[in-house]
């Protein structure tokens, strides 16, 4: 999975409503892209998703806007 600031800032605006700083999302960035590569290494069940992957963000953030 490759993550950059610009799909950080946009979810961060989609989900939380909030403008993310450059330097702030390139290090979530970096972060997630980490976490994505350690998972992707990991021996889970067929099926399973990470915390952070796109069907479970895109899930809350229907949920969040349902909710408004």
């Amino acid at each position: 999975m490759r993550v950059n600031k610009e799909s950080v800032q946009a979810l961060a605006r989609e989900l939380f409503d909030y403008d993310l700083a450059d330097e702030a999302a390139a290090s979530v960035a970096r972060i997630l892209g980490a976490m994505s590569t350690g998972l992707g290494r990991c021996d889970v069940p067929h099926g399973a998703q990470p915390p952070f992957g796109y069907p479970i963000l895109a899930a809350e953030a229907q949920r969040l806007r349902k909710r408004n």
